[in-house]
Parts: C-alpha cells; sequence; structure tokens
C-alpha cells in the first residue's frame, strides 16, 4: 500500500484499473479520481513493520464501485503492498478478527460510537491506523502530523483508544457467512440457504449453481423462499474432490476482504468492506472431502489462564475454530474465541489459544471446528480444566488503561470475606462502588464504566479481610 498512500499524484492516475474480488464474482473498483467521497487525511508516520517513513500518505475510507452500488467504503488492510495497474487474477481473500470488529464498530458503519472525533476525516484516519495497527503494527506514538488542524495529542489518543477496544472486546470476531450449500436428505442431494447478517433467513432469487469437474446438476439456478431456502438441487454422477459453488446477490458484512486481481505481484494487496452492503456472494463444498483431522488437543493451567493447543494432520476447507467453554455441571456453551485456520493442506498445522481471567471453578473445553460453508465438527477436550483458589490477596492494573469509556479491574482473594472495590477521583471524592459484598474465595473481574465522568487520574481502592490496596487508572476522552 506504500506505493499507492504515499504518493498522492499517482493516487489519481493508477485507481482506474484497479480491481478486486471477495471470494467469487463481486467487484470492487476504485474510484478514478480522488474526490470528496475519500473521507480521510494525509499524514507522517512511521510504517510499522513495512519499514522506512510514510510522508504525505493517505489513511481512510477508500470508496469503491462495488457491483454497481457506487461509494461504498472500504479501508486498506495491509499497508506494505502496491496497488498496480493490471489486476486481473482471483483472489485468497483473507481477513483478521481485529479488523472486523473495527469495520462494524467504528466509521462508516457506526457513527456513534463513543469518543468519536467531530469530524468525520479524522475519525476515518484514526481507524485506518487502528487496522494497521494489528496488521501491521504501526505504532501510533509515530504519527508525527495530520493535515486538517486537528491536534496531534487529541488524534493519538482516539487511535489509541481505538486499540484498547478491539484488545479488549475484537480479538475474536468472526463473520457470519450469509450463504451456505446445505446436504439434504439423499447422500446427492443438497439446499441452499441464506441469511442476512444478523443471522436472520432472507429470501434470495437467481442464485446461480456451477459445478467444478464430473457430474451434472438437477437445476442450476434456484431462489430461497422467505425461510432462506431453496428447493432440493440433485447433484448426480459426482466425483470425489468436485466442486460445487453457488454465488447470489445478498448482504456482505462488513470486515470482508477484498484481494487486488493482479497475478504478477508477490503479495497481493487487500481492501476491507468499511460496512455491510449488499454485493455477490459465493460459497462451496468439495464433494467426498475428509474433514479436519485432529491429533492433539490438551491443555495448561497457569494462575487463572488457561492455554489450549491442538494440532492437525490435514485440513479440507477450514475456516477455523470455534473455542467454547462451560462450566461443569452447566449445560450452556460460551463462546470465548475463533483461532482462524488453513483452508484446505496436507500439511500439519500447530494451534493454541489463551483463555485468561477464568473465576475459580471446573470447567470443560471443546473446539467448534467450522469449514468455509458454515459446517461444523465439535471436538471435545477429554479433561476437565479446574482453576483453584488463589494463595495470596492481589488487585491488578486495570485493563485497558488509558481507557474510554470502559474498563475491567481484576483481583483475588485467597478466602472468602467482605470486599468493597470503589472508585476515587484526584481530589479524594468517591465516584463509584464496584463491589460492596460478601464473596468466595478466587479470581474476581469488574467491570467500570466511566461514561458519566469526565477526562482525568482516578483511583481505585479494594479493602478486604485487613488488605488494602489502591492502584491509579486514567480516563481519557
Amino acid at each position: 500500500m506504500r506505493r499507492l498512500f504515499s504518493i498522492l499524484a499517482l493516487l489519481i492516475l493508477v485507481f482506474t484499473s484497479d480491481s478486486f474480488a471477495q471470494y467469487g464474482n463481486s467487484r470492487a473498483i476504485v474510484n478514478s479520481a480522488f474526490n470528496a467521497q475519500f473521507v480521510g487525511r494525509t499524514c507522517n508516520f512511521t510504517e510499522g513493520n513495512c519499514g522506512g517513513l510514510a510522508s504525505g500518505a493517505y489513511a481512510g475510507v477508500i470508496p469503491c464501485n462495488l457491483d454497481g452500488v457506487a461509494n461504498t467504503p472500504f479501508y486498506c488492510l495491509d499497508l506494505c503492498t502496491p496497488i498496480s495497474l493490471s489486476d486481473t487474477a482471483k483472489d485468497s481473500a483473507s481477513t483478521i478478527p481485529q479488523a472486523i470488529y473495527i469495520t462494524n464498530n467504528y466509521f462508516p458503519a457506526v457513527t456513534n460510537s463513543p469518543g468519536r472525533l467531530a469530524n468525520n476525516s479524522d475519525e476515518a484516519c484514526a481507524v485506518q491506523f487502528a487496522i494497521w495497527h494489528f496488521r501491521n503494527n504501526v505504532d501510533p506514538s509515530t504519527i508525527t502530523s495530520v493535515a486538517g488542524g486537528i491536534d496531534l495529542t487529541t488524534f493519538r489518543n482516539r487511535v489509541n483508544a481505538i486499540i484498547a477496544d478491539v484488545l479488549a472486546n475484537g480479538g475474536s470476531s468472526t463473520q457470519l457467512s450469509t450463504i451456505e450449500i446445505r446436504q439434504g436428505v439423499g447422500f446427492e442431494d443438497f439446499y441452499i440457504e441464506t441469511k442476512d447478517t444478523a443471522g436472520n433467513p432472507i429470501a434470495v432469487d437467481s442464485i446461480q449453481l456451477v459445478v467444478t469437474g464430473s457430474g451434472t446438476l438437477s437445476s442450476y439456478l434456484v431462489s430461497t423462499n422467505g425461510s432462506g431456502v431453496s428447493d432440493t438441487v440433485t447433484w448426480s454422477n459426482a466425483q470425489s474432490l468436485d466442486i460445487l459453488k453457488a454465488t447470489g446477490k445478498l448482504q456482505v458484512p462488513g470486515g470482508i476482504t477484498y484481494a487486488s486481481l493482479r497475478p504478477t505481484i508477490e503479495a497481493t494487496q487487500l481492501l476491507v468492506l468499511g460496512r455491510t452492503t449488499t454485493g455477490l456472494r459465493t460459497t462451496e463444498i468439495t464433494f467426498g472431502a475428509l474433514p479436519v483431522e485432529l491429533t492433539n488437543f490438551a491443555s495448561v493451567i497457569n494462575g487463572r489462564s488457561v492455554e489450549l493447543s491442538w494440532q492437525t494432520s490435514e485440513e479440507i476447507n477450514n475456516a477455523g475454530f470455534e473455542v467454547e467453554r462451560k462450566s461443569v455441571g452447566s449445560e450452556t456453551w460460551l463462546r470465548m474465541g475463533f483461532v482462524q485456520g488453513h483452508g484446505t493442506t496436507t500439511n500439519s498445522y500447530l494451534y493454541s489459544f489463551n483463555d485468561r481471567n477464568i473465576e475459580t471453578g471446573s470447567y470443560n473445553y471443546r473446539l467448534k471446528q467450522i469449514d468455509y460453508n458454515g459446517n461444523f465438527e465439535y471436538h471435545n477436550l477429554s479433561s476437565e480444566v479446574v482453576i483453584g483458589t488463589p494463595v495470596s490477596f492481589a488487585l491488578s492494573q486495570n485493563f485497558p488503561n488509558p481507557f474510554n469509556p470502559a474498563t475491567k479491574i481484576n483481583f483475588q482473594i485467597p478466602t472468602d470475606g467482605f470486599v468493597s472495590l470503589k472508585v476515587f477521583d484526584n481530589s479524594g471524592k468517591e465516584v463509584a462502588t464496584l463491589v460492596n459484598q460478601s464473596l468466595a474465595a478466587g479470581f474476581h473481574t469488574t467491570n467500570f464504566n466511566a461514561s458519566t465522568l469526565s477526562s482525568g487520574v482516578y483511583f481505585y481502592r479494594l479493602e478486604t479481610q485487613g488488605f488494602v490496596k489502591v492502584m491509579k487508572m486514567a480516563l481519557v476522552k
């Protein structure tokens, strides 16, 4: 991206022919002129793991024509790779959970996010830097100038606030598949299922079906009804590893990645869709494909954290693994995070996931392995995980810090007892009571929302069974 965003004079010239495709037939063509639809700022900063310094680089919304929808907003996902003319190859789009979270919770998808900057160009620029932070390790402290007159400290604080929010809430965000191929009653039967981005059934007309390989379909064009389900289609005489694709025009979730259609570049430039819109989406299945083979699934306990690790011997169409946890004796599984898979590969891969800040108790874990069509299979951890009681009192630094407007405070008590946790301003005035009750021995977490308070330094004080500790935190709005 360095070539496009560092040289504004070339920006207008090279945009005309650059095309991007989400998996399938959807196309996004960048606007051919640098106009008012480019909501962002030019900046100077250090380019993270891309190396070098960016001078006069554009950071913000990139408007594209997406399947005929003009000025659809995108952001740059990868700062390091260039955009050039003659992009013609299909992509193998990928993304990161943080970009999914950002594009669904910040401008332009959400225009009233807490702490947002008043000017859309400033806010879009801050959003772009947050994406680059997670993809390219761009450090907000290296931003030395931002056009438009915004105070540099205010701008950096906004970028850091978005990053802190993502670290606290968005590291496991995933995209909902809005079109899927489902197995029918017979071995050769299937049907199409369609949903909106909230997971609700939705009717879609004229879904095209294409087979790569052998076999024939009883129909090559289907529609789904109000329940989001099509008529059954039969795939006759299919052979192992034949591929069936279904393409329809329906909602495309924010966070979907579009890759430059250029066959000769070493690294493909990626754009990420800035909000949910409508476009062509494709899903596929491989006939007779083997499931993901797990050779190991284990856990290691470290204090109140659990490190899960597992290994695959081969993977086919593997989108990734949802990590789920439940308390022993409960029937409710909770989704703790998502780990991206490696698609189709015969190589062995080792995966890991760290489940942090768990309260005292006994737990079960399982993996929900999901393919790109939404099909899934469970793998259970064979043994229970027990988080014991701590051996000492402790109060941890809040996270994130600085924060806006919410943060989490962890503490531990080795015996049952009455606990008081209060927040005070810089003058010593009490502004909030977070805990004021008897608690069981163990690890505990409480949330503090300072949306009604002004920026400044605050102190939180834990008192229990003769143990007293005070720590400092900073609210930056």
